[in-house]
């Protein structure tokens, strides 16, 4: 299991210090699990640090000890260090190191970082960061909401996904192909830019959560002197697939840790089905696009989402079953827990006869609203 740090308080600089050459830094912090209802069991060091873009100076360490929900961290912070631009960093890794992106060196416990500052009047108390190591020294950097909205988080079936996609072959085999990638329920856009760092692709960010794009929307931004790939945002309501227009055909579609809720289910296979009858009727001739979704399994019922995808004609081409490494549940004999990766294809010869959107099962109320349209 992934555990997070997070802010409850979030980071501020309240006052000099009395010897004039220090200020103090204050802060609540959890560890916690991606939805936040379980904190960190066991028992860990918090360091703080201060990084100015080239030199990390370690501030002071907290005890986090099991039983624990809050952890309150004051430390002394050289004032030369805050007449630069700078950002703080709260991490269990006492060798100050960013985390790895990668299926067999995930960090038990994600680091917290803020963003970047040149005054403390512009430290930002909304948001943490996420900082990552890709492939090539490049890094993913993932600004995530500070409160408590799921969609506005990093989730652990997004991580393990866009680890995985890092190192998976079928990328690797067409370095000089310019995919297009449409993600749906995009969140933070975690899975869509690593995929956009991974190979460049054309992205196309989906969700139905306002706020949750606005997020995708900035992350995407700072992610510029990353990739080479270009990306967009669009709102897309599952109810009303059709409505989100497509003007290229599409390559691979992604869903991470969507199948969670059976309510959205039937939407959320319907929503697929029409993204690749609409794409093959761009252009015909062209290989149908490849499905991937992740999901830690967290109901029995998102059973019937592949239930579902069998019916609407989409074969299951590869499963792929990721345990997420867990240093205390390994110390005390517990099974560690599994992300589940899936790649399906649209059936060729079903494409025509049962690809519609009033199959058995699956109809969906009219929906009044105006049209969607990328932006």
């Amino acid at each position: 299991m992934v555990h997070y740090i997070r802010f409850l308080q979030p980071p501020r600089v309240t006052r000099l210090n009395k010897d004039g050459i220090h200020a103090l830094l204050s802060t609540l912090l959890t560890i916690t699990t991606d939805l936040g209802d379980a904190f960190y069991p066991g028992d860990t060091i918090v360091h703080s640090a201060i990084f100015n873009g080239t030199t990390m100076r370690s501030l002071d360490m907290a005890h986090w000890k099991p039983g624990m929900r809050v952890l309150k961290i004051e430390a002394k912070v050289p004032l030369d260090f805050l007449r630069l631009r700078a950002r703080f960093l709260f991490t269990c890794n006492g060798s100050f190191e960013i985390d790895a992106l990668q299926t067999e060196r995930l960090p038990n416990i994600i680091s917290a970082w803020t963003e970047e500052f040149s005054h403390l009047d512009d430290l930002d108390t909304d948001m943490t960061v996420r900082r990552f190591r890709v492939q090539g020294g490049r890094m993913l950097e993932i600004c995530e909401e500070n409160g408590d909205s799921m969609a506005r988080h990093v989730w652990d079936g997004g991580v393990i996904l866009a680890a995985w996609l890092m190192d998976w072959a079928e990328l690797g085999q067409h370095r000089d192909i310019t995919f297009t990638v449409l993600e749906l329920g995009t969140g933070c856009g975690t899975v869509g830019l690593a995929f956009g760092i991974r190979s460049d692709c054309r992205l196309i960010l989906t969700d139905m959560d306002d706020d949750a794009l606005t997020y995708a929307r900035h992350n995407a931004r700072r992610s510029r002197a990353t990739f080479n790939s270009v990306w967009e945002c669009s709102a897309l309501d599952w109810s009303v697939p059709d409505r989100l227009k497509l003007d290229r055909p599409l390559d691979f579609i992604i869903a991470s840790e969507c199948i969670y809720n059976p309510d959205s289910i039937p939407d959320l296979v319907r929503t697929m089905s029409s993204l690749v009858r609409r794409s093959n009727g761009l252009k015909e001739g062209l290989p149908q696009p490849q499905i991937i979704v992740s999901t830690k399994v967290r109901h029995s019922s998102e059973a019937a989402f592949f239930d579902l995808m069998k019916e609407s004609g989409f074969d299951q081409n590869q499963h792929v079953s990721i345990p997420i490494h867990d240093q205390y549940r390994e110390s005390i004999g517990q099974d560690l827990e599994v992300v589940h990766i899936y790649v399906f294809q649209k059936q060729i010869e079903v494409l025509s006869s049962r690809d519609n959107d009033d199959y058995d099962g699956m109809d969906v109320a009219d929906n009044k609203q105006p049209a969607l349209a990328l932006e």
